[in-house]
């Protein structure tokens, strides 16, 4: 029975530590850098290209985008979701209902899909290709970035 306190303890410590060590939130500083591309895209089909930007191996999307735009960008950190909302990127921001949205290129399908998390959540690899573009919320037909990697 006095074992119960310290065991359920040190499981939960336990627990905790690998799911900071799991979420790969650390950039690894040690490793060598990683190169990704960013689209920026304010207009349908007028985007701007940030390719091979090199980042820590660990970088996440947010922090991808600044390092493409050289900080040209206004966010705001949300500290209860982990994420910042971004209302400017090089000098441009939303009219009416704008929102600039994160997508992700699928090599797959060759599409663009909707990140599923938030840029702050999302660890980049070696040779994503992310899209930040101004669109309107429609769950109808939610809108995509036009340009093509």
């Amino acid at each position: 029975m006095t074992f119960k306190l310290p065991l359920s303890l040190l499981l939960l410590f336990a627990s905790l530590s690998f799911s900071a060590v799991a979420c790969g939130s650390e950039q690894d500083l040690d490793a060598p850098p990683i190169t990704a591309s960013v689209l920026i895209e304010p207009e349908e089909g007028g985007g701007t290209w940030f390719k091979d930007v090199s980042v820590p191996k660990g970088t996440d999307g947010y922090e991808l985008l600044k390092a493409a735009v050289d900080g040209n960008l206004v966010a705001e950190w949300y500290s209860e979701y982990r994420a910042h909302f971004v209302s400017s990127v090089l000098g441009v921001g939303p009219v009416g209902s704008e929102f600039w949205a994160v997508f992700i290129w699928n090599e797959d399908s060759l599409a663009w899909e909707p990140l599923p998390v938030g840029a702050d959540l999302f660890s980049v690899k070696e040779g994503h290709i992310m899209g930040w573009a101004l669109v309107e919320y429609n769950t109808e037909s939610p809108e995509l970035p036009t340009s093509i990697p």
